[in-house]
């Protein structure tokens, strides 16, 4: 019997899934699931690499978005984590040096390798069920979920007094943000499978994980996915230009003042309540104390912030601060930048392809989780594996809408 190199392909990613997933968790299950990512991951590239000489793609060579953006991350971790370089932090910085490399080949590689429909569904079905069955193991072997549904929400705001479940991963936010991430994906196939009571399960389930991890980033993000989908969804009923200009910027103006008024103080009050407010005061004058402000402290990992030896650094649960803090100006405009392109690009045409829609709406999720932990593009969050090589498919691969992505339909 014949094994399709497509199956070959995504049951090695399903690999690396699982790999980042036992990464996560509290006690390994085998000895070293480091090893295993980055033989999972090498393997991958590789296979890809020979795929691409085997069928003599054309696009492989060939100019475009997907390649230049390529060669940028690579100049600009060759910037940020050798020209760069801080000396003191030289052992740390090699080891995220080597992180972000794999990290941006391996959502490069496979964001080209899903340049069709069929193969982005299969991408999206295989990363849902993967990251699902690995946390619903995961919590059954490591329960310390609270039983009683009535008490989860007021929970979740109790500050440092909270009771949080962590199932087995190493943080609680750790297993919130996985879940939180099944949720949006399964938003991509519930509408498109007769047995959507699969996900709705899934998706229930997973809404409890969040709730007893009481993660207040992914419960206020998957309030704002939901806002985003029923927004999405009325403005599909105005028909004027005008009109769903004015409905934007009312739904805008509301959005801001729930924020600015959930505490009596605004935004302060906002950042004391999410025990924030220390990322930015005490950190970013540390960075222009130490004249390190156009190319940051050094290439390392978010964690290797919190009281850094070197500079007495407090935590960076903002992706945003982190960038700034690592790379400094320069590389907080780079990424911006690509944020800013990410997101155009995702927006042109997206009324006409309804899953380049949801990958535009799960983008801007994402990006509102960055504010409150470090979970954009970066390696150590699982999620971001998914997220960013939908990201980069859907924008920097050429669309085709006659390939029949218009039946591919999404609601809540």
């Amino acid at each position: 019997m014949k094994v399709k190199t497509e199956t070959i392909t995504f049951s090695i990613w399903c690999i690396v899934l699982i790999s980042r997933i036992l990464i996560s968790l509290n006690n390994g299950l085998i000895s070293s699931p480091l090893g295993l990512y980055y033989g999972s991951a090498i393997i991958l590239i590789t296979w890809m690499i020979f795929l691409k000489i085997k069928n003599r793609n054309r696009r492989f060579i060939q100019i475009s978005p997907l390649l230049l953006w390529g060669v940028s991350f690579g100049v600009y971790l060759l910037l940020f984590g050798k020209i760069f370089a801080n000396d003191s932090l030289k052992s740390l910085t090699s080891f995220t040096f080597n992180a972000m490399l794999v990290f941006y080949i391996l959502v490069f590689f496979m964001a080209a390798y899903i340049d069709d429909e069929h193969k982005k569904t299969t991408f999206i079905k295989v990363s849902f069920w993967t990251f699902s069955l690995s946390v619903m193991l995961s919590s059954v072997l490591n329960w310390d979920g609270n039983s009683q549904i009535s008490g989860l929400i007021s929970n979740v705001f109790k500050g440092y007094t909270r009771d949080r479940s962590a199932f087995g991963f190493y943080h609680p936010n750790t297993v919130a943000n996985i879940a939180l991430c099944i949720i949006l994906l399964s938003a991509y196939l519930i509408r498109n499978d007769k047995k959507r009571w699969r996900y709705i399960f899934v998706d229930a389930f997973m809404i409890y994980v969040i709730l007893s991890a009481a993660s207040r980033t992914a419960l206020s993000a998957l309030m704002f996915f939901i806002v985003l989908i029923i927004y999405d969804n009325l403005l599909k009923k105005i028909k004027g230009k005008n009109e769903r200009i004015i409905f934007s910027v009312m739904l805008f103006a509301i959005v801001i003042l729930l924020i600015l008024f959930s505490s009596k103080d605004g935004l302060d009050g906002l950042f004391k309540v999410s025990n924030r407010q220390y990322n930015f005061t005490y950190n970013i004058p540390i960075l222009n104390n130490n004249g390190r402000l156009m190319i940051g402290l050094g290439l390392i990992g978010s964690g290797e912030f919190y009281q850094l030896p070197q500079y007495h650094t407090f935590f960076v649960d903002n992706y945003f601060l982190y960038v700034l803090m690592s790379t400094g100006i320069i590389g907080l405009l780079f990424i911006i930048t690509f944020m800013v392109y990410l997101g155009r690009k995702l927006f042109a045409g997206s009324e006409d392809v309804p899953m380049k829609r949801l990958t535009l709406i799960v983008f801007f999720v994402n990006v509102f989780s960055s504010l409150g932990e470090t979970c954009f593009m970066y390696p150590s969050f699982a999620s971001c594996f998914i997220y960013t090589t939908l990201y980069i498919a859907y924008a920097c691969n050429k669309e085709d809408v006659e390939l029949g992505l218009r039946k591919y339909e999404y609601s809540m």
